[in-house]
């Protein structure tokens, strides 16, 4: 089909399908952003995944129109969408569903118009609107075409190349708008992410080529350190056995020529992302060390060739087994085996993986589901998992209640007043209340040099979070650890620490870490959970 005629409801899907690979071309690329030097951003990975269950789901649109194409891609990204990112990308897709609710196909006006209901639905779902963010990229690429109601573009390309040149400009601008990016000297990754989608939509409708290079914004972010999707073998596995050795393994996916390589997990469970030219060696020093499972092999030269073919696999993680039903269920998002063991000790259904990956809206939903009659408590546990659990609940029909925790540690909090037999109403306000009550001390290394909050660190540093704010870089993870309590303890009278060891805590820091605590807090009754988060070798909840 030429660029110049409208496009059907296949030309759309492979134009979406042509977006998605971009996308999961540049996701590294977008999850390297960040404005806090932590090493857990997801950005990109959030919008991908996101992306692809609408792609999947528009795969099965009950009609041959855009309209119905879209619908479907509407309802799957509701229920795919991942962390805040992947939300209010899904609302960006239904604001454009609900313009072409009637379309038989998608010319270059109806295109303009879709963008701009795109933008204001994606406002509208975002309690309070910040400028600098994937909000503005949105708006100010759909200012860019509205004036194609005097056809100034005459094809659906030419308003994407529009759309895409504004966005770009938007992400360039981010800094300029919000303080914490300036500060940080990075732009926006939601924004990133939307000019990455609106080009690969552009590349899909006129069939040109990929570029061999990811996307990168101009100016005031360095990806040069990033390694980006290529082509080769995007290999998945997860690897189980004892005294699992994750570094070892690491240098070992290294040594045979391994990129982009992520190594998550503890000594009982790795789950290894890795790209090679070969998958076999890969997977053979995975072997090596334990029992392969959830194998997944993606040619991504195969997937470059045929990008236009629609093809957008994306998996979404099981639910958990359902549990006894309470009058009243509660759910915890709970990133390690030693969190999710203790939520379940106090009445919880949870989800969660060793990755610390996100869950979707319909993952949540499905939990919730699963975990009690008539209401369930659902504790986001995670602030860009808050968004997800409104969108979950929205859709639950009355079912789910969201009782808003930022911080595993304020969901632990809320979780200890949870009772089965109780009145969710008044559940819900005791466990807010409660949680209100509890700050939440994370410790890391900086990802990355950043000056955030006021302060400067290197990448390696070791520093503390106290409810999401950097509030101190340090000589060693146990001092960022006494500086953060500090902080959490300095305007309240606390009464307890809750010391969570992730699965980079050093192996005795069940009794040499909590010496240290006890020593600095004497009057304090100190407790310990053997967590098993990832990222963050310390969290502690101050209470």
């Amino acid at each position: 089909m030429p660029p110049s005629a409208p496009l059907t409801a296949e030309a759309l899907r492979n134009a979406w399908a042509a977006a998605e690979q971009w996308l999961a071309r540049n996701r590294d690329a977008v999850n390297a952003i960040n404005v806090y030097p932590v090493p857990d951003g997801d950005t990109g990975t959030n919008m991908l995944l996101t992306l692809r269950a609408a792609i999947e789901a528009a795969a099965k649109a009950p009609g041959p129109t855009v309209g119905a194409m879209m619908q479907a891609m509407s309802r799957g990204a509701l229920l795919g969408a991942r962390g805040n990112s992947g939300v209010i990308l899904s609302q960006w897709v239904r604001g454009l569903a609900d313009s072409l609710t009637n379309a038989e196909a998608l010319d270059a006006a109806r295109l303009s118009e879709a963008l701009r209901n795109a933008s204001r639905a994606a406002y509208a779902a975002v309690t309070e609107p910040v400028e600098g963010t994937m909000l503005t990229v949105m708006r100010e690429a759909a200012e860019r075409v509205e004036s194609n109601a005097t056809n100034t573009f005459a094809t659906v390309a030419d308003v994407l190349a529009a759309a895409q040149q504004a966005a770009e400009r938007a992400v360039e601008r981010t800094p300029t708008l919000l303080a914490r990016l300036r500060e940080a000297g990075v732009v926006d990754a939601g924004g990133l992410g939307i000019a990455v989608v609106l080009a690969g939509l552009r590349l899909g409708v006129t069939g040109e080529p990929m570029p061999d290079a990811p996307a990168t914004p101009a100016g005031t972010v360095d990806l040069a350190g990033v390694e980006h999707e290529g082509h080769g073998y995007c290999t998945e596995f997860v690897v189980e056995g004892g005294g699992l050795d994750r570094d070892g393994l690491e240098a070992a996916l290294m040594a045979v020529g391994g990129e982009s390589i992520l190594v998550v997990g503890d000594a009982s469970m790795l789950r290894i992302h890795v790209h090679m030219a070969d998958p076999g060696p890969a997977l053979s020093a995975g072997a090596t060390r334990g029992a392969l499972a959830a194998v997944k092999v993606d040619n991504m030269q195969a997937q470059h060739a045929a990008w236009t073919a629609g093809h957008g696999p994306g998996a979404t993680p099981s639910t958990p087994p359902p549990a006894a039903l309470p009058a009243v269920g509660l759910v915890a998002v709970a990133p390690g085996p030693g969190i999710a063991e203790t939520f379940r000790a106090l009445g919880a259904v949870t989800l969660g993986d060793a990755s610390g990956g996100k869950p979707s809206a319909g993952e949540l939903l499905d939990a919730a589901r699963h975990a009690g009659s008539e209401r369930v408590l659902l504790l986001p546990n995670d602030k860009d998992v808050l968004m997800a659990a409104d969108q979950a609940a929205a859709a639950s029909g009355g079912l789910i209640t969201v009782v808003p925790t930022r911080t595993i540690a304020a969901g632990l909090g809320a979780a200890i007043v949870y009772s089965p037999g109780g009145n969710a109403v008044e559940l819900a306000a005791a466990m807010v209340a409660a949680s209100a009550g509890v700050r939440c001390v994370e410790v890391t290394r900086a990802a990355r040099a950043s000056a955030v909050d006021g302060v400067a660190v290197a990448e390696g540093d070791p520093i503390a979070l106290v409810d999401g704010v950097l509030v101190a870089r340090a000589d060693s993870l146990e001092s960022a650890l006494l500086a953060g309590i500090a902080q959490a303890a300095s305007h309240r009278t606390a009464e307890l620490i809750t010391l969570i060891l992730g699965a980079d805590a050093p192996a005795d820091a069940a009794e040499s870490t909590r010496a240290l605590v006890e020593a600095a807090y004497p009057h304090l009754e100190i407790e310990v959970i053997e967590g098993g988060q990832p990222y963050y070798p310390y969290i502690a909840g101050v209470e």
